[in-house]
């Protein structure tokens, strides 16, 4: 009786382990995010933004990705906070810009097909602690290398 029960204890327990796994590798972030449509005028030198996901955290030191302008420096993207759906990351500051990004995942990247919206939410940009930009935004995803 008691193998039993441990044989069935130690079953539950693999199975949950491989379903935590399965779940955080289909919330991965990684990838690559592009403006969708009318791209506002104060964010119209963004090129993409990078967010490094599993693959980045496990960097040392992490690496959680970037803003990368069209031209000049790219932003680093301080640790994202991933609740559920939602996500939101700042910048550090280059050249006394930042960026601050508020919104949810439409859908998770490897669940989207190519050019559809999977991401959307508030971007902000600030110079220095000033808030010189804020527009509601949609991002199409793409897998990069």
């Amino acid at each position: 009786m008691r193998k039993r029960i441990l044989f069935y204890l130690t079953l539950l327990f693999i199975t949950a382990s491989f379903t935590s796994v399965k779940a955080q590798a289909d919330n991965d972030i990684f990838g690559y995010y592009f403006i969708q449509g009318r791209v506002p005028a104060a964010f119209a030198d963004i090129g993409e933004i990078h967010l490094a996901g599993d693959y980045g955290a496990q960097q040392n030191p992490p690496v959680h990705g970037l803003i990368r302008p069209k031209k000049g420096k790219d932003f680093p993207v301080n640790k994202p906070v991933l609740n559920g759906k939602n996500i939101s990351f700042t910048t550090k500051t280059v050249g006394g810009v930042s960026y601050q990004f508020e919104g949810a995942f439409v859908k998770f990247p490897n669940n989207a097909a190519r050019r559809e919206t999977v991401l959307q939410g508030v971007l902000r940009k600030f110079r220095g602690k000033t808030k010189i930009a804020e527009a509601s935004v949609k991002f199409r995803y793409e897998a990069g290398d």
